[in-house]
């Protein structure tokens, strides 16, 4: 794979809890393999299938299924990327280092996991087998869990894994951001994600930001690899594959909500991003839910 420089990724998590966790059944919403990072940690279960990771400078291969660790900060792929097989499915669970450090290092007995996590800083996997009933019957158990249980069963998986015989990749972050930075780019994310069907510049960004123009213009795709615009639609694209995979609504009314004034101009971009039509888009997924 060739090595780029990565952008930063923005994880929202919900309003009732301090983890983020998406459990995906389906082939990615959406086409962009994007090659990102983020400053939180990183869980990820994909329970069967054969395939390829993409993490940091090393690749690793596996046959029946993976668990993936990382701390903060380290460049990786989408994980279906590199996957083959017909059928994916992951658990991934997000949060921020600082939440996780609030718990292990009140508790003694949180000091294999505090470990591990230090140890995940040069990133972990653990390649699964067809006897292994542990991990993938308690990552099965998250998506129906509440916010707490989704925290006891996740201290539970990184106990177990504490004591596995994972893989230690060996690679580095090196994507720091300093916090000012950081908050002035969540506050860019932020309002685009409560501003998809307005009209959006990057002078009302900047000006929220108490940057000109052409310095915010900069600043941004200084720390992300795109453009202002690339990113807007990314997001408004993103948010109208949802809405072509799990509603009935018009494909016009698809574009409106997703901040395009016409449907002409709507089914342009889509292509350019998606290279297939929203009619399209939305048959192949309503055939496989």
């Amino acid at each position: 794979m060739k090595v780029k420089k990565p952008f930063l990724e923005y994880v929202q998590t919900p309003q009732d809890s301090s983890l983020r966790l998406h459990h995906n059944q389906n082939a990615p919403l959406c086409l962009t393999k994007s090659w990102h990072y983020h400053p939180e940690i990183e869980f990820v279960c994909i329970p069967e299938g054969k395939g390829r990771l993409y993490i940091g400078n090393q690749t690793f291969s596996y046959e029946n299924g993976v668990l993936i660790l990382l701390n903060s900060n380290i460049p990786h792929t989408s994980f279906d990327y590199g996957y083959e097989g017909e059928k994916y499915e992951e658990y991934v669970i997000q949060v921020a280092p600082t939440q996780i450090e609030l718990l292990v290092r009140q508790f003694t007995e949180f000091a294999p996991i505090k470990t591990l996590l230090d140890i995940a800083q040069e990133g972990i996997v653990l390649p699964l087998k067809p006897e292994d009933i542990f991990f993938k019957t308690r990552c099965s158990a998250l998506p129906q869990a509440t916010a707490l249980k989704k925290w006891l069963i996740f201290m539970e998986i990184l106990d177990e894994l504490s004591q596995a015989d994972y893989t230690i990749l060996g690679v580095a972050s090196g994507n720091n951001l300093h916090p000012i930075q950081a908050e002035r780019i969540q506050k860019v994310f932020d309002f685009i994600a409560q501003n998809l069907q307005k009209s959006v510049s990057s002078r009302a960004v900047a000006d929220l930001l108490n940057l000109t123009d052409t310095s915010f213009c900069r600043f941004f795709q200084k720390h992300t690899q795109k453009t202002f615009k690339q990113v807007l639609n990314e997001y408004r694209i993103n948010h109208a594959c949802k809405l072509l995979a799990f509603s009935d609504k018009s494909i016009e009314q698809i574009a409106y909500e997703s901040g395009y004034v016409n449907q002409p101009f709507f089914n342009r971009v889509f292509k350019e991003m998606q290279k297939t039509s929203p009619l399209a888009y939305r048959r192949n997924r309503q055939q496989v839910k």
